[in-house]
C-alpha cells in the first residue's frame, strides 16, 4: 500500500504559517509527499526542500485573479493532486496555513 501527502504553500514563513509543523504530523504516514509550491517571496521554498528527502517539489504560479471564493486555493491544490502517481493506494492532504487533513482513498 502506497501513501502519499500532498498541499500547496505560498509565503508560509512571512505569514508565520505552521507548514514544516503541519507536513511532519503526516509525513511518517507517507511515502512520499508532494508539494506545489507558489512565487513565494520569502524562503518558504528553502525550508521544505529542508524538512525531508521524501518531499518532491513542483514550483507554481498563482493565478491571482481567481482569489475570490478560494479558487485559487482550488487551482493550487489540483496542481499538486495531478503530480500523484497512479500506484499510489491512499493520499493525505493538508493545508499548511492551519491545521487540516483529509485521508482520501482512490
Amino acid at each position: 500500500m502506497k501513501v502519499t501527502g500532498f498541499t500547496f504553500l505560498r509565503n508560509a514563513i512571512v505569514n508565520d504559517y505552521p507548514a514544516k509543523e503541519a507536513i511532519l504530523s503526516v509525513l511518517p504516514l507517507c511515502d512520499d509527499f508532494i508539494v506545489a509550491l507558489g512565487n513565494s517571496s520569502d524562503e518558504t521554498a528553502e525550508m521544505v526542500k529542508s524538512i525531508d528527502p521524501k518531499i518532491r517539489t513542483i514550483d507554481t504560479v498563482w493565478d491571482d485573479s481567481i482569489r475570490e471564493g478560494g479558487r485559487v486555493f482550488a487551482d493550487e491544490t489540483n496542481k499538486a493532486l495531478a503530480e500523484i502517481s497512479a500506484d499510489t493506494d491512499w493520499m493525505i492532504y493538508i493545508q499548511g496555513m492551519r491545521q487540516y487533513t483529509k485521508i482520501i482513498s482512490l
